[in-house]
């Protein structure tokens, strides 16, 4: 057995890799906001629920008041991803320094994202405070997406969405991998 060491590094970085997504909201002014989130889940099936963690000081968290797009994006994104999440959107327009593109979501105010393969709508029902961020709870109000966004019932491996490893580093693979074949020793599906 090998020897164990200590990680001086944050236990966030241990829950790595995490799947980005690009969260649009509107600010006070109705103007569109965007910012790059590796903190999201979905917290339950019935209500439909999803959740994404803030940090208080982001400009992002005063722009969090009603709803909130959760937009997911490819390999093909990653600049501006990086972008978009190193940038402030209090004085700067981020969609007009990355060059994306917000289009009207189908029932919220806050937009989508035209070059993201899928989009969740939500109304914030609840939130929750957690040390130096407060979770913000979305009740799901419409799922929009690519036709090929999906397959099986769940995200196509073929659009490459991107996760987060920490600081500069992202991960994309094509992989899927069945438990079931995987058992009887035939790998991916």
């Amino acid at each position: 057995m090998k020897d164990k060491t200590k990680f001086d590094n944050a236990a966030s970085t241990l829950f790595a890799p995490q799947l980005v997504g690009l969260v649009t909201t509107v600010d006070r002014a109705n103007r569109p906001n965007v910012a790059t989130f590796a903190w999201i889940m979905s917290t339950s099936h019935d209500p439909e629920l999803v959740a994404v963690s803030v940090s208080r000081q982001r400009y992002t968290y005063e722009c969090l008041t009603d709803e909130f797009v959760i937009n997911l994006p490819t390999k093909e994104l990653l600049e501006q991803v990086w972008a978009v999440g190193t940038r402030s959107g209090r004085n700067v327009d981020k969609f007009q320094a990355t060059g994306l593109t917000p289009i009207p979501a189908d029932v919220v105010k806050p937009p989508r994202i035209a070059e993201c393969p899928t989009h969740i709508e939500c109304r914030i029902i609840d939130t929750l405070d957690t040390g130096d961020h407060t979770i913000f709870v979305g009740e799901v109000v419409a799922k929009s997406g690519d036709p090929d966004a999906m397959k099986d019932g769940a995200l196509n491996e073929r659009i490459e969405p991107l996760f987060h490893l920490g600081g500069k580093k992202f991960l994309c693979g094509r992989e899927r991998i069945d438990v079931d074949r995987h058992r009887r020793g035939k790998g991916s599906v």
